[in-house]
């Protein structure tokens, strides 16, 4: 059988996104099935040796790249029939699944019937209806085949597009996210035996609340002395400044531990995962939450918000704050909770007071996103699924 040509299309593969691992893993997977053949095209950095497929980047100047796709996928395929698989939020994609209006060559190759549009689609949050808006609910209806990342993303996209969509959560290594050795784990984070360390590992931008996460901190720090904060983060300044939230919120730098992706591996993460009493990962929204399972992967308990993809996957109900109030943001009119840090500081007491949770619970919740176990029974047979075109 000739392979099918499928481009994968999202961040680049290079990059220290969600959405970037997620395209990388799952593009790796399929590189080693006899039925496709891999192409990525990646908004933003260059392209890598060490990857088992063939890279396409552009620059994000370059907007999403749709004066990239038709050369790219003329170069990749050819004549060839396929799909190209997007990684990426729908309101990003309207002008690829829905291309009236488009003139020229790139109209004429959306519209040409060359390749099947696949989606797997972030969805961290809801519009009113408990559905997407407007635009982005055309986007979908456009698609063949879409999948959302949990349960939670099912629902949305279902009443978005009128009919079943399936899930599928992506996965992790357990082999590298693992509980480690308590007095190396602080000793390599720099944090003494008997402090209380709370981490927080997330991205710089708008929809995680660094401003929440350090006011959660300065309440915690007014009753308890000995707190260490690790502030996991891709760059300290360009949403927030983390910098200037240390000195607003009067906490002592000294307690303040930022660290910026690039500072660790994979390995080493874990490392300082498991240096954590608990973490806290108070955004205002999750598509899935890679700090959540990366946490409990080392056995260490998460403090998350009660909204979005996020909650299934934490394993203790008493590990949720509920927000007070829900605000719209955005174009895309979506709802975003609004917690208050007091409810915060009380969930983390009560699960630093309860009967802790061995490693082994908090690592046994998040075991069926193993790699090892999740591409055999649930990737590689969607993917296997589709390949009749």
């Amino acid at each position: 059988m000739h392979p099918i040509p499928i481009l994968f299309y999202g961040d680049n593969p290079r990059l220290a996104t969600g959405l970037a691992r997620i395209g990388r893993d799952l593009a790796t997977l399929v590189s080693g099935l006899p039925q496709f053949r891999v192409g990525y095209m990646g908004r933003g950095s260059m392209a890598s040796s060490k990857l088992p497929f063939a890279q396409y980047p552009f620059h994000e100047w370059e907007e999403w790249g749709e004066s990239k796709l038709e050369f790219t996928w003329r170069d990749f395929a050819g004549d060839d029939h396929g799909i190209i698989f997007t990684i990426t939020d729908p309101s990003r994609l309207h002008w690829f699944a829905n291309p009236n209006g488009i003139e020229g060559p790139l109209g004429d190759f959306l519209r040409s019937g060359k390749f099947e549009r696949w989606g797997y689609f972030p969805v961290d949050s809801v519009s009113i209806g408990e559905r997407l808006t407007r635009e982005s609910c055309q986007t979908l209806q456009h698609y063949d085949r879409i999948l959302a990342y949990t349960q939670f993303g099912a629902e949305v996209l279902s009443k978005s597009v009128g009919g079943h969509v399936e899930w599928i959560p992506h996965g992790m290594n357990l082999d590298v996210f693992t509980p480690r050795d308590f007095t190396q784990a602080r000793a390599k984070l720099g944090v003494r035996l008997d402090d209380l360390v709370v981490g927080c590992v997330m991205t710089n931008q708008a929809r995680k609340d660094w401003g929440l996460a350090f006011a959660i901190i300065a309440r915690l720090t007014a009753g308890i002395p000995n707190v260490k904060f690790w502030a996991h983060v891709d760059t300290t300044l360009r949403h927030w400044d983390l910098r200037a939230l240390v000195d607003d919120f009067r906490l002592d730098p000294q307690n303040v531990i930022i660290t910026e992706t690039g500072a660790f591996n994979d390995s080493e993460l874990s490392y300082a995962y498991s240096a954590c009493n608990l973490t806290i990962l108070p955004s205002l929204g999750e598509g899935f939450g890679y700090p959540i399972v990366e946490s409990l992967a080392c056995g260490v308990p998460c403090i998350h918000g009660r909204y979005g993809g996020g909650v299934e996957l934490i394993p203790c109900d008493e590990w949720l704050v509920s927000p007070v109030i829900d605000r719209l943001d955005t174009p895309y009119n979506c709802l975003r909770p609004v917690f208050d840090p007091g409810d915060w500081v009380e969930t983390i007491e009560r699960a630093l007071q309860s009967p802790n949770k061995a490693p082994d619970f908090c690592r046994n919740s998040v075991a069926h996103l193993d790699w090892h176990a999740l591409w055999p029974s649930m990737w590689k047979k969607w993917f296997e699924s589709g390949v009749v075109i």
